[in-house]
């Protein structure tokens, strides 16, 4: 009698594990249809750009995201709003140690740590408020901002905007948290990341 108890609790259990997954769909990011952008600005101006993505990954469950990971290839950045050779000198400059590095740290992430349902009446149409953490020259910070996710025909996408603080990353340059007297040559630290992903079901 014993034994066959055992039995049917590891059955239950089993089941229950199963129909978990049964309810766990797991996406792919597809990095042809899917944007990250940045926007930086300094006392006398400001640039945008985009980043490459190199992976990333999305799993939910009864429509809840469960888990998500974002790489970011920064190896491509590019810069948008200026062409030619000052375009390129700008690009230049941003891979370099004194931005990000990226010989050395040729990725950035995101790791989802908590995902909340919010109002859209009182949040201008954002559905969810996402806590995660961004990675960023091996310098991890977790952030919170408000994004968008719909789920359709096994397709998600998700998109917002998030304002980070490259001096969290050891992003130095130009920056007032580091340097004094900068005077025109200042760059605010604070810059935004929008991101419009699409991802598919696997």
């Amino acid at each position: 009698m014993k034994q066959f108890f055992t039995l049917l609790v590891a059955f239950a259990m089993a089941t229950t594990a199963c129909a978990h997954l049964d309810h766990t769909t797991r996406y792919k990011v597809n990095a042809g249809e899917s944007t990250i952008t940045w926007h930086a600005t300094k006392v006398t101006g400001e640039h945008s750009g985009t980043v490459g993505i190199q992976n990333g990954f999305v799993s939910s469950n009864d429509g809840d995201i469960v888990s998500a990971n974002i790489i970011a290839d920064m190896t491509q950045i590019r810069c948008t709003d200026l062409e030619g050779e000052w375009g390129d000198k700008l690009v230049g400059h941003l891979n370099s140690d004194d931005f990000f590095a990226t010989e050395q740290f040729k990725t950035s992430s995101f790791s989802l740590k908590e995902f909340r349902p919010l109002d859209k009446e009182a949040q201008g149409g954002m559905t969810h408020e996402v806590t995660g953490d961004f990675t960023i020259r091996d310098q991890t910070k977790s952030v919170s901002f408000l994004a968008t996710v719909s789920e359709v025909d096994g397709k998600m996408t998700i998109s917002g905007e998030v304002v980070l603080d490259r001096s969290q990353f050891n992003v130095r340059y130009g920056s007032g948290s580091f340097f004094d007297d900068l005077g025109d040559n200042l760059i605010h630290d604070n810059f935004t990341v929008g991101f419009a992903l699409v991802a598919d079901a696997m």
